[in-house]
């Protein structure tokens, strides 16, 4: 072969490499979402609850999406599926959401999202399980804790949740998981006011 040809056939091949080596899985990127209308109000009430930064557990502490594998033990940190936000951050922020139209009807402001002092109140929540798997359910389980402003606790409690996971897509898992955190604000909608009033 003559060397011209050889030296084009050499290019060719390597274009080709590089070409392939270009092309990669996109990677996605996944917000819990709250679905609450956004709240106006002229006026906001005097008092205020503020929500803490969330507790997670470190297996739940990173980008990746993580489900379980059905009957197992064992967890999948999807590679190409991530978490645009912390998950400690979305879980805040769908509580919240979810916390501030009921509780502003109950004369009580939810502080807004960054807040990390002030507050005649504190919700800490502590996340001991968020995740699911395909086809199946997703789970969530959590403590909650009321404390005044002085940091003392006025209540506290569990809450847990599944929802079903009705196909094999990350958008499906997310979805699920969103649902489940809403939940819980609902659940703390309903259980803080009498709480709120106590003072």
């Amino acid at each position: 072969m003559p060397r011209n040809l050889c030296l084009v056939a050499v290019l060719g091949l390597c274009m080709v490499m590089a070409a392939g080596c270009g092309r990669s899985t996109p990677t996605s990127y996944y917000l819990l979402e709250s679905g609450a209308a956004p709240v106006q109000a002229d006026a906001l009430p005097p008092t205020s609850l503020r929500v803490a930064m969330v507790e997670v557990p470190n297996y739940l502490n990173r980008n990746n999406i993580v489900s379980r594998v059905q009957g197992e033990t064992r967890l999948i940190l999807a590679e190409f599926h991530l978490w645009a936000e912390p998950v400690s951050n979305g879980v805040r922020r769908v509580v919240e959401e979810t916390l501030t139209a009921p509780l502003l009807e109950q004369g009580v402001t939810v502080l807004p999202p960054g807040a990390t002092s002030g507050g005649d109140y504190v919700l800490a929540l502590d996340v001991q399980r968020l995740d699911g798997n395909f086809n199946e359910k997703a789970v969530l389980e959590s403590r909650w804790t009321l404390l005044d402003r002085d940091d003392a606790p006025l209540a506290n409690g569990i809450f847990s949740a599944e929802e079903m996971v009705q196909g094999s897509d990350y958008n499906v898992l997310v979805g699920a998981e969103s649902r489940l955190v809403r939940r819980l604000g609902d659940y703390l909608a309903g259980r803080l006011p009498p709480l709120l009033k106590r003072r």
